[in-house]
C-alpha cells in the first residue's frame, strides 16, 4: 500500500503532516470495564479543565483551526474531529461506546486534541493519496453527503473516506474487522517528536486492549 500526500495539497498547505498505524489481527470487541472506567476519568478530566468560550484559545484546536484556513474552508461549517468529540464532553454530551478501538480513538483526540481517523483497512481499495478536489460525495458516519472540492481528504480507487473532519461510512470499523489504518492530521504545529510520542501511545493502547501486530508506523510530510 502506497501512501502520501498530493501536490494540490503542498501548495495550499506546505507543511502538512500526517502521522500514521497500520496494524494487523486485531480483536475488536465490545467495550471491556476498565477501558470504559479509563475514558469516563478523561472525560471527567477534560470536562473540568476545558469550557466552550476558551476552547478556541488552545494551542492544538487552533492548529487544527489554522488546517481549514490555509485550505480556504469554513470550520463553522464542520468542526475537526478532536474539536467536536472534547465539545460534547464539555457539554456532558458523553461520547458513543461503539466498540473498544473506536473508544480508543476518541480517547486519544480527546488527550491529544488532534483528529484522528480510524479506518478498516480491508475495505481500503488500492493506493491512499492526501488530496484536494477529490471525486464524488463521502458519505459519512452519520449517512450524510459530505462533498470533496473544498478540502484534502484521503482517496482510494473508489473515491473520499476520510479527513480531519469526517470519516466514510463504507472503512468504518465494526466488531469483524481485523486490520486498521489510524492516520493523524497534524500541521507544523506538532513537532515530529512529539507526533511520534503519540503514535506510540496510540499503537500501545490498541495492541494492549485489542492485540495484533503494528506492520507500519510513519510520518508523512510535505
Amino acid at each position: 500500500m502506497k501512501f502520501d500526500i498530493h501536490d494540490n495539497v503542498k501548495n495550499v498547505n506546505p507543511k502538512c503532516t500526517l502521522g500514521y498505524l497500520v496494524i494487523r489481527n486485531i480483536a475488536v470487541h465490545g467495550t471491556p470495564p476498565s477501558l470504559a472506567q479509563e475514558f469516563f476519568h478523561l472525560q471527567v478530566e477534560a470536562a473540568k479543565f476545558y469550557n466552550i468560550e476558551e476552547l478556541m484559545d488552545i494551542p492544538p484546536i487552533l492548529g487544527v483551526r489554522s488546517i481549514y484556513i490555509k485550505v480556504e474552508f469554513n470550520p463553522l461549517r464542520h468542526n475537526a474531529f478532536s474539536e467536536d468529540v472534547v465539545r460534547r464532553v464539555i457539554q456532558r454530551k458523553g461520547s458513543d461506546y461503539v466498540n473498544s478501538t473506536v473508544m480508543i480513538n476518541q480517547y486519544c483526540a480527546i488527550k491529544f486534541l488532534l483528529p484522528f481517523g480510524l479506518y478498516d483497512l480491508d475495505k481500503i481499495d488500492g493506493d491512499i493519496r492526501y488530496e484536494l478536489g477529490a471525486k464524488g460525495v463521502l458519505v459519512n458516519l452519520d449517512g450524510n453527503p459530505v462533498a470533496g472540492d473544498e478540502i484534502p481528504f484521503l482517496v482510494d480507487a473508489k473515491g473520499a473516506f476520510g479527513n480531519f473532519s469526517s470519516d466514510a461510512f463504507r472503512t468504518k470499523v465494526t466488531l469483524a474487522t481485523r486490520n486498521i489504518l489510524v492516520v493523524i492530521y497534524a500541521d507544523e504545529e506538532v513537532a515530529m517528536d512529539e507526533l511520534n510520542n503519540i503514535l506510540d501511545f496510540t499503537k500501545d493502547m490498541i495492541l494492549c486492549n485489542d492485540g495484533g501486530t503494528l506492520e507500519k508506523q510513519g510520518i508523512i510530510k510535505v
